[in-house]
């Protein structure tokens, strides 16, 4: 890969094995629930993976957001190039570790990935502003445009980091790898809007070790395609995992997005809480996966999935799984799909509101269900706005007045 032939050896030779296993590898199989409502071709131009690593690497963009009062702390966030000149040794440890090249998507990220961030939060350190990553990825066609993420977040330590994607055109592939050192703290946000046309494929890998823990939340907001994944993987007792979730597909938008929570060891505990709306021909999905491995005693794990349809047209698929190794644990979950109750629409125009008011309410409380357990204000207030902006913009289709629903409470 001679494009990428002044970078160190490792990486190199990491992109040499992940351009061999794209080639190679099979595009993920359909007849399992990860890619059961998302056809993987789709997320791929014309020539699919070949095609795709032959064609130049488009450019991808970071703004980055970042108080002085984190940097005068240690903290770093860099470019690769920059990070693999000042950190070699930290980008080599983790980068591909957590997200390797084991399928051709993810592969033909390690392989081709053209730009992205490197975020290292020192240990005992409290970031207390979130540092926010805006990715504006370029496209070319035929291309995928592919951007990665590291996150370390070492012992001790407190950080909110936002990644926020705008995709316009095209094809992208984001890869997030985030460790959460011991006793520490990361709070990861994912907003990530597509525009008609384009499809995102997007995954986020994080592993939490001892006594630490893990919020990562995730707003999906497509005009076009989205398939989104968050794997979590509790590598020490006392880890914490909480997934929150809010999706919103209009027109003909498809919004896919899946949950794996991974307890390797036992006494850990994780929660994912789902929220979709779905509204004129689009649809939502969501496949979770509580995995419970043998020998992880006393973990603790719920799952739930809920979807309101807004039009007769809209659809929504959920699929929460259980894979439980032993006896000793708590696991639960839930899941439903359902149009907007007409008897609260009734009792609301009751009490003097319209129909476009009534559901507009209705839906506020619903996602709030969600945005509310954000434990970032910052986090939640861009998760309100987004979702107003998106919902104003298709309100037509929907009969709701979106520019009621309130900032939060």
């Amino acid at each position: 890969m001679n494009r990428f032939a002044d970078e160190p050896a490792f990486l190199v030779q990491r992109r040499a094995t992940a351009e061999a296993r794209a080639l190679e590898l099979p595009l993920p199989d359909r007849s399992l629930h990860r890619f059961r409502f998302t056809d993987p071709a789709a997320l791929l131009p014309p020539g699919g993976i070949a095609s795709a690593l032959a064609a130049e690497a488009p450019s991808w963009f970071v703004e980055v957001e970042l108080s002085s009062e984190a940097t005068g702390s240690g903290v770093s966030v860099l470019d690769f190039p920059t990070a693999l000149d000042r950190m070699p040794a930290l980008v080599g440890e983790h980068l591909g570790r957590l997200a390797p090249a084991d399928d051709s998507l993810l592969a033909l990220n390690l392989a081709t990935f053209s730009g992205g961030s490197v975020v290292h939060v020192p240990a005992g350190v409290t970031v207390a502003a979130p540092i926010v990553l805006r990715a504006r990825p370029a496209t070319l066609e035929g291309a995928v445009t592919c951007g990665r993420t590291l996150v370390v977040v070492e012992a001790g330590a407190t950080a909110t980091v936002i990644e926020e994607m705008d995709l316009a055109t095209g094809f992208c592939n984001a890869v997030t790898e985030a460790v959460v050192g011991e006793g520490a703290r990361l709070v990861h946000g994912r907003f990530e809007t597509v525009a008609r046309g384009a499809a995102s494929f997007s995954r986020a890998c994080y592993s939490v070790r001892r006594d630490a823990s893990l919020t990562h939340a995730h707003v999906l907001l497509p005009a076009g395609l989205i398939k989104a994944e968050a794997a979590p993987t509790l590598t020490g007792s006392g880890a914490r995992s909480e997934g929150l979730v809010l999706s919103l597909a209009g027109g003909r938008a498809r919004s896919d997005f899946r949950a794996v929570e991974d307890h390797a060891v036992g006494d850990t505990e994780s929660r994912v809480t789902y929220r979709a709306v779905s509204l004129g021909r689009g649809r939502t999905a969501f496949t979770g996966l509580l995995r419970i491995r043998e020998g992880a005693a006393r973990s603790s794990a719920y799952e739930e999935a809920r979807s309101l349809l807004l039009s007769p047209t809209s659809g929504a698929d959920v699929l929460p799984e259980l894979e439980i190794l032993n006896h000793d644990v708590r696991c639960t979950h839930g899941a439903a799909v359902a149009p907007v109750d007409e008897d609260a629409v009734f009792y609301l125009r009751t009490r003097g509101l319209s129909r476009d008011e009534a559901e507009a309410l209705l839906v506020e409380g619903f996602v709030e269900a969600v945005a509310s357990r954000f434990p970032s204000e910052a986090l939640a207030d861009r998760a309100r706005a987004r979702l107003r902006e998106e919902l104003a913009a298709a309100r037509g289709a929907a009969g709701i007045d979106a520019g009621a629903i309130a900032a939060g409470p």
